[in-house]
């Protein structure tokens, strides 16, 4: 499981894939943002951009999924091969997991109103003593433990198995495995938790030293959470394929 997750963070390709082609795509969209629509030739340029920048961003994560499956040198060539059919299960994967978080991201809104509701249910002896707010504050913590891990952990060993041509069934028996969630919990603390509390440090008084440490912090955390996706394309890659005898008959054993 770990050697598996090392091979993709050994391989410079890859790594610097991500690392370059990440870092564009998120350019490319920004500056996307900012084309003109005023004219219908300018909503064609729009357009073909946009789905430029769809594909480019699938084939990248559809490949790299493919080749942590059986990562190696020789095997590079043929994952980062574009195929239209692992795209299209990414892409239908994806909007799956990004409406269930919006979704969840929208209990937000009524996180006052549930907090409220829950201290007036609550028994008089048992309501604690600063008052609703001590349920508000638990309430964010569990929005915040299913949107970033519990959602996540659940779908990307589906989706991954059908990107690497497995069945379901093989992102099923990945959620049972104990090792699966540990891995989870500490790639989802290390790309998600401690990315966020290095980029809400503020160290330096003088201007030029906050800038400096925020481009600082900000490369340092791109570079966390690059890490943590390639980790966690190696642990779904090994668990998934390991559990899936389709793939695992048309390819020789991953290391453990």
């Amino acid at each position: 499981m770990i050697r598996n997750a090392i091979a993709i963070l050994r391989s410079g390709r890859v790594l610097g894939l991500h690392l370059v082609g990440n870092a564009l795509l998120l350019v490319a969209a920004s500056l996307w943002l900012l084309l003109p629509e005023a004219h219908v030739w300018q909503l064609i340029i729009t357009g073909v951009c946009a789905l430029a920048i769809l594909f480019l961003a699938l084939w990248l994560h559809t490949s790299t999924l493919e080749y942590a499956a059986n990562p190696g040198p020789e095997n590079f060539r043929i994952a980062f091969r574009p195929s239209f059919l692992r795209m299209l299960w990414l892409f239908l994967g994806v909007a799956v997991l990004f409406l269930l978080m919006w979704y969840v991201d929208r209990l937000t809104d009524r996180q006052y109103q549930i907090a409220d509701y829950l201290y007036a249910k609550m028994p008089p002896s048992l309501r604690p003593k600063d008052g609703a707010s001590v349920y508000y504050a638990r309430l964010g913590v569990i929005i915040s433990i299913v949107f970033w891990f519990l959602l996540p952990s659940l779908m990307l060993p589906l989706i991954a198995a059908r990107v690497i041509g497995a069945r379901v069934r093989a992102g099923l028996k990945t959620l049972i495995r104990w090792r699966y969630w540990l891995a989870m919990i500490v790639t989802v603390c290390v790309g998600v938790w401690l990315t966020t509390v290095l980029l809400n440090w503020k160290p330096g008084k003088s201007l030029s030293a906050q800038e400096g440490s925020l481009i600082f912090r900000m490369a340092l955390g791109y570079l966390l959470a690059t890490t943590s996706w390639l980790t966690t394309a190696g642990l779904l890659g090994y668990f998934v394929r390991t559990n899936s005898d389709i793939v695992g008959n048309s390819a020789p054993e991953p290391a453990k």
